[in-house]
């Protein structure tokens, strides 16, 4: 195994990380039929925003994070 820089590693996913944020629109492209379905599936989402509730979902109160579900409610 070749020596190499103690944070080389970091300099790798730091190289990686810039190019995917470049390419990422391309690489993980969606067609105009899965942009309409994603459309539908978030209009739908947003509609049960307005009355679901932690509880609804038998989600146990001490994993109740209201600080995420408020923010979650603003969106």
């Amino acid at each position: 195994m070749p020596c190499f820089p103690p944070n080389y590693i970091y300099y790798l996913q730091g190289l990686e990380k810039y190019i995917m944020t470049k390419l990422f629109s391309r690489t993980f492209a969606t067609s105009p039929e899965d942009a309409k379905i994603d459309h539908e599936i978030s209009e739908k989402i947003s509609l049960l925003q307005t009355f679901l509730k932690p509880e609804h979902l038998d989600i146990p109160p001490d994993l109740h994070n209201e600080a995420s579900w408020l923010v979650w409610y603003a969106s």
